[in-house]
């Protein structure tokens, strides 16, 4: 069974002329309604009993954010072993970004989302009943098995190595700069090997920002699907105000450094955060890529870039050098 074709002429005509498919009324939609594609498809009903249980949307933790928070969250800003973009997802305007936003950071499971859009824009937006199982464990639980499997069948001849050239091809492709987001090491044809998941978080909300419009085939699916994440509580969920929806993916992995032609730090402690939300009927999108091993510095920068840029809450006074840039116009 495959997707209606209506929905692939939606992804591609999004090519010619960028616009989004979600609205101020996401919010108040039913999981029901929200998991419905415009083309009618039900990813519930489809994808049968275990998509159904997986599929619920995320709201915030809703918890305290306090002076010892704030006294954090302003030294975090300062800290070299992490970065984040926080950007509006209608204009694409950067509201605040680290200095280090172009920096590679290991992306651990944070890398999935584009396995899983390199999988969609190489099947005109269409999935299988199985494919949309595993992806929705991929993005909801992290399932690594299902990230290695999804990327091979990205690849041409399903072997590891095809689909991390596929995913590689759709990076080149949508134009995201200094990002491999493919699993593990790939062979090039002159036999060297190029190291991914390296990850930087300008690039990363340049993918949400087209994931949002639509800029490729399947991009509403992998949007759905990222609104039942169940792996942020402890991250940029935990001090998002528990009114707001917030959907994205998560990355953790603590391990050796193997790649330090690229990535400059000796041992790699991921902690890493790429999300989506609406406030008040308008989405934003922040990425956090750490290396300091902590789930709450994720946590308290994320809950006090809310609070210093966007009005949730009492608002934090520490800004400085955050730069203004714009993401999403390149076509």
């Amino acid at each position: 069974m495959k997707y209606a074709t209506t929905f692939t002429f939606l992804s591609l005509l999004c090519l010619l002329l960028p616009f989004s498919a979600h609205g101020a009324n996401d919010a108040t939609m039913s999981d029901e309604q929200f998991f419905t594609l415009h083309s009618g498809t039900n990813l519930r009903s489809f994808g049968g009993p275990e998509v159904r249980k997986l599929l619920f949307r995320k709201r915030g933790g809703g918890a305290a954010f306090g002076v010892k928070q704030q006294r954090l969250y302003c030294k975090l800003k300062k800290n070299k072993q992490i970065q984040w973009t926080l950007s509006d997802l209608e204009s694409g305007k950067i509201i605040s970004r680290s200095d280090n936003a172009t920096d590679v950071f290991f992306g651990a499971s944070t890398s999935k989302i584009f396995v899983a859009a390199a999988l969609l824009d190489k099947q005109d937006g269409e999935l299988s009943k199985k494919q949309l199982i595993l992806m929705t464990n991929m993005i909801v639980r992290s399932s690594n098995p299902a990230w290695k499997e999804l990327q091979r069948q990205a690849g041409t001849n399903g072997t590891d190595d095809s689909g991390r050239q596929a995913v590689h091809a759709f990076i080149k492709k949508m134009g995201y700069e200094n990002l491999r987001a493919f699993q593990g090491w790939m062979i090039r044809q002159d036999g060297t090997r190029l190291h991914g998941n390296e990850l930087n978080s300008l690039a990363v909300a340049q993918f949400l920002f087209d994931t949002y419009h639509n800029r490729y085939p399947g991009a509403e699916i992998l949007w759905k699907i990222m609104h039942a994440t169940r792996t942020g509580r402890k991250k940029i969920n935990k001090y998002t105000p528990k009114n707001i929806y917030i959907a994205g993916k998560t990355g953790t992995y603590h391990g050796p450094n193997e790649s330090k032609s690229t990535i400059r730090y000796n041992a790699i402690k991921a902690r890493n955060h790429a999300t989506v939300f609406n406030i008040n009927g308008k989405y934003y999108s922040l990425t956090i890529l750490s290396n300091t091993g902590r789930d709450e510095d994720v946590a308290v920068l994320g809950g006090g870039l809310m609070r210093e840029f966007l009005g949730v809450d009492r608002p934090v006074k520490c800004r400085a050098g955050d730069k203004q840039d714009v993401v999403g116009t390149k076509n």
